[in-house]
């Protein structure tokens, strides 16, 4: 068999390939797939990455997420037609209120204010896992203050991939109104990537995430990386693809939405969701060869504008973010080696604070384990590189 290989970067679209407008924390993953789809991507994000900007016009915005209005319009003032659609990425569910007017420029294919407050409840959740039988975490309001046993999470309403979420115990110090305690569930961190019509849903991957892990320096609960496709038994299967569409059909969930999971070996538990494109996606999209933006798009009745190929390889693919472990100064780094290869690439000299994200590490192999391995062995790699040039 031969070794497997990793997807390759996009190239710059040409100019007459149709814009789309896309924002969020980070874009990279999500302008490399709308590419892939046939788009032209207008990015605004927290970084305006050195990779992104090879391939897409981006704006790093200072503002954020407010200043992202002001980049939508800088990005399309030129556009023959600025009413090019819109698709939004990491943690925009958090500012609605910004979703609303970046809508009013153009068609926002993303879920609307209604839904997200839905999904992002976990109340709601709850009650829906309750009516269709579904396994889901204990819920209680911020004023319900269970015993500090270890077997609570404190969740801020705007938490997003780990930020705002911090284990409930005697130190953890007030709560405030608008938290809410989730239990804790022991077992593996996971996530289903969902493609949903509205009406229903389905399931296009699951992989398992990468939280809190110290070689990636990342804080305590935060998403550090994702490695999949994630086989599961047919009973989780079958439960995680019920949860998909139970949640679309009473939410009226379009596109792309992740579902965060813990496994256990006989139940599925929803955590979290998010109604967008996710992080885990890219990961999908390397093991299935489909564009998940081109998936969203087509959700949202875009037809297909380039070529995509439907293929599974058979191989198991995987992501990891390096975060800072102290403020330091972004070098010239590697940009890959024989089974990983760098993306969201830092600019030489750009300052990065304790706690953020440095870069990524794309990597390919054949199991879930030695994936695993590829990816800590190329963070080692490159966080002695970034030592050795400081």
């Amino acid at each position: 068999m031969p070794p497997p290989t990793l997807q390759t970067a996009p190239s710059r679209p040409d100019r007459s390939s149709p814009p789309l407008v896309l924002v969020g924390a980070s874009t990279r993953a999500a302008a490399w797939s709308a590419i892939r789809a046939g788009w032209r991507p207008l990015c605004a994000d927290l970084f305006a990455d050195g990779d992104l900007l090879k391939v897409a016009t981006a704006i790093a915005v200072n503002e954020y997420p407010t200043g992202l209005i002001d980049a939508v319009s800088t990005l399309t003032i030129d556009l023959p037609n600025s009413n090019c659609p819109r698709i939004y990425t990491g943690a925009m569910e958090n500012h609605p209120n910004v979703l609303d007017s970046l809508a009013t420029g153009g068609p926002l294919f993303g879920n609307s204010s209604e839904v997200l407050n839905l999904v992002r409840d976990p109340h709601w959740v709850s009650r829906v896992c309750q009516m269709a039988n579904l396994c889901c975490p204990e819920v209680r309001n911020g004023h319900d203050i269970p015993g500090a046993d270890g077997q609570w999470m404190l969740r801020h309403p705007k938490s997003a991939g780990g930020s705002g979420v911090s284990e409930w115990n005697a130190m953890t110090g007030p709560t405030g109104r608008d938290v809410v305690f989730q239990q804790w569930i022991p077992g593996r961190a996971a996530s289903a990537i969902c493609l949903g019509n509205g009406s229903s849903a389905s399931v296009l991957g699951i992989t398992e995430q990468l939280v809190g892990e110290p070689w990636l320096h990342a804080p305590r609960w935060s998403w550090c990386g994702s490695i999949g496709p994630l086989a599961l038994s047919t009973s989780l299967n079958d439960q995680v693809a019920r949860l998909a569409d139970v949640l679309a059909s009473e939410s009226g969930l379009v596109g792309l939405f992740g579902i965060d999971l813990v496994l256990d070996k006989e139940s599925a538990w929803p955590i979290e969701i998010n109604p967008r494109y996710t992080g885990s996606a890219e990961v999908i999209e390397m093991a299935s060869g489909r564009s998940m933006i081109g998936r969203h798009l087509e959700a949202f009745g875009e037809s297909p504008v380039a070529p995509m190929s439907d293929h599974t390889t058979g191989t198991v693919h995987g992501k990891a973010v390096l975060y800072a472990p102290r403020a330091m100064q972004a070098s010239e780094l590697p940009e890959c080696g024989p089974e990983w290869r760098l993306a969201d690439v830092p600019h030489p000299g750009q300052l990065i604070d304790e706690g953020r994200p440095v870069c990524t590490v794309l990597a390919t192999s054949g199991s879930i384990e030695d994936c695993r391995n590829v990816l800590e062995q190329a963070a080692g790699h490159l966080y002695q590189e970034l030592v050795s040039s400081e």
